[in-house]
């Protein structure tokens, strides 16, 4: 949480810092319903699992976005990851280019994950009758979920957690491919870096737009 409120600080004062911060209010209040919900209906993800990371890429909203481009010039300033970022272009079939086969959440930036990562397999969804159903992870070998649950009680879903997010971005919930969006993101914010004189979020010595 530490190195997300200095990603918002980075950038207070601008509509990148305040989108952020909002964001973050999101994900917290996300994150403490999903761990709840997880803890009363004993779901969990086997143990160093990411197989869903290797066979997806995300969709995700500017907001989203931001918070990764910001989380990689920031906290990471990795210019490989980024490169990788660019050129994953295209791709929308996985792996992610953000997958880390060798770390415990198998995620380069898992502080700032976009919404999908969080709730794939944590939450329930809306079924086709109305009612909220949870299914388990396809790719969930060790059982360790339920398989099938029916809900006749009001519990969040899936649908209801997006709604949220896109009805606070600023480009209207228009969502896209990681790669793309986040590489748009990348250089927006090395623009406003710039102009705010943050040369260190330039890892890899792009040349300065508002250099003289």
């Amino acid at each position: 949480m530490d190195s997300i409120i200095q990603l918002c600080s980075a950038f207070g004062g601008t509509y990148a810092g305040r989108s952020m911060t909002d964001l973050v209010a999101v994900y917290s209040e996300i994150e403490q319903k999903t761990n709840s919900f997880c803890t009363t209906y004993n779901i969990a993800c086997g143990s160093g699992c990411g197989t869903c990371c290797e066979h997806f890429m995300p969709d995700i909203t500017a907001s989203e976005a931001r918070l990764v481009a910001a989380y990689l010039l920031i906290i990471k300033k990795d210019a490989s990851l980024i490169e990788k970022v660019r050129n994953s272009i295209g791709n929308q079939e996985g792996p992610c280019p953000l997958y880390r086969f060798d770390s415990p959440f198998h995620c380069s930036v898992y502080a700032a994950r976009p919404l999908i990562c969080r709730l794939f397999g944590a939450c329930a969804y809306q079924g086709k009758n109305g009612y909220a159903v949870f299914r388990r992870c396809k790719y969930n070998e060790e059982k360790t979920m339920p398989e099938h649950i029916d809900f006749d009680s009001d519990v969040p879903v899936m649908q209801d957690y997006s709604y949220l997010l896109r009805s606070q971005d600023d480009q209207e919930g228009e969502v896209g491919f990681l790669p793309e969006k986040v590489a748009s993101m990348l250089d927006q914010l090395q623009f406003l870096a710039g102009m705010l004189d943050k040369d260190d979020t330039n890892p890899d010595d792009t040349p300065n737009p508002m250099a003289s």
